[in-house]
């Protein structure tokens, strides 16, 4: 995909149109036609993960709003799925002492 259908498909903010500076759309990877890319908008804050694929001259997009900084996103994207067994186990961590665990949280950020 050339410079000029990545600056038409990621040109605008989708929450607030504002417009998108080259330098905060990053390429996160790509495979054949489909590429991963982290839009942060310097006029509201948010950030996008968006994927877009190029076929026979067409170009579609799926965008994502995420709360992921790109460093954050560089970092997960090659993580480890989260398996079923720790998703039980958080749920039951939450059933058990949801109170605890949110108090953990809050001193992490104190």
């Amino acid at each position: 995909m050339d410079h000029g259908h990545l600056h038409k498909v990621l040109a605008h903010c989708p929450l607030c149109q504002a417009a998108y500076p080259s330098s905060d759309v990053r390429l996160l990877g790509e495979k054949g036609t489909l590429r991963l890319f982290h839009c942060t908008c310097n006029s509201c804050g948010h950030a996008v993960l968006a994927v877009v694929l190029e076929t026979s001259g067409s170009v579609s997009s799926v965008g994502l709003v995420t709360d992921l900084e790109v460093s954050d996103a560089f970092h997960f994207q090659n993580a480890k799925p989260v398996t079923s067994d720790e998703c039980i186990t958080f749920h039951q961590l939450l059933e058990l002492d949801s109170a605890g665990f949110c108090r953990r949280l809050l001193d992490m950020h104190t």
